[in-house]
């Protein structure tokens, strides 16, 4: 009977880390920086769709793995010549501090306000992501997955090398620097040897859900398809033990 029991409680175990049953954590598992191009090459119209984009994303996401709250920390800034950051990297807790993010994203000037749109520094913004992500680690004093998230429509033409700053900060401090382009023009070969290149979407009617995808897997949200099998193996294992 024991084996059955192990197979169970294997399966069990498994099924909690995939739902994130556990809330117990004292800080989040994962910290993600969104790091969003704002250079001149945008127009306002396409700026606007890129800032909905990343809106309707996260709350999705959310919507549809709540166990994410508790889980995650996100920050982000965004970058031209020069870079911001518009939200300081915290702990998504729940829905309220979700709104408060979303709301600093939907917030952004379409004619991007303070950013130097001259420009496309994207290794300078990459440093600056690492550094805001240290600090909030730091202000934990825990260990814990950073994550880089860059967006560009285009390639860097500015400021320092990005392969040279990504490499610079990955594996460590940050472990990963992943990026995301949007249309043909855009270039995310440059994290080589220091993250992913997540390809490129389309247009900026497209960004939404190649970003939503992209967000997926840097959390490691399940696919539906996974949940269902491992609750299919958890009603199989149960009734073949009622069986014997």
């Amino acid at each position: 009977m024991k084996p059955i029991k192990h197979a169970v409680k294997s399966i069990l175990a498994t099924a909690v880390l995939a739902f994130g049953v556990s809330s117990a954590q004292a800080a989040p598992t994962t910290a993600l920086y969104l790091t969003m191009d704002g250079s001149g090459s945008i127009s306002g119209a396409d700026f606007t769709t890129q800032v909905n984009s990343y809106v309707n994303a996260l709350n999705n996401i959310f919507a549809a793995t709540p166990s994410l709250f508790g889980q995650v920390a996100i920050g982000g800034g965004i970058f031209g010549a020069n870079f911001s950051q518009f939200f300081a990297t915290q702990e998504i807790t729940n829905a309220g501090v979700l709104a408060n993010l979303t709301a600093a994203i939907s917030g952004l000037n379409p004619g991007r306000g303070g950013i130097n749109t001259g420009a496309t520094a994207i290794g300078d913004a990459v440093t600056a992501s690492a550094n805001a992500l240290v600090a909030y680690e730091n202000s934990l004093q825990s260990d814990i997955k950073l994550l880089i998230d860059v967006t560009t429509d285009g390639f860097n033409n500015s400021g320092s090398d990005p392969n040279v700053a990504a490499n610079a900060v990955t594996p460590s401090p940050v472990d990963s620097v992943n990026c995301l382009g949007i249309g043909a023009a855009a270039s995310c070969a440059w994290v080589a040897g220091a993250g992913t290149d997540f390809g490129s979407a389309l247009n900026f009617a497209e960004f939404q859900a190649a970003l939503e995808g992209k967000i997926k897997q840097e959390f490691d949200v399940p696919e539906p398809g996974t949940l269902a099998i491992l609750g299919l193996g958890l009603i199989g294992m149960v009734a073949s033990r009622r069986k014997q």
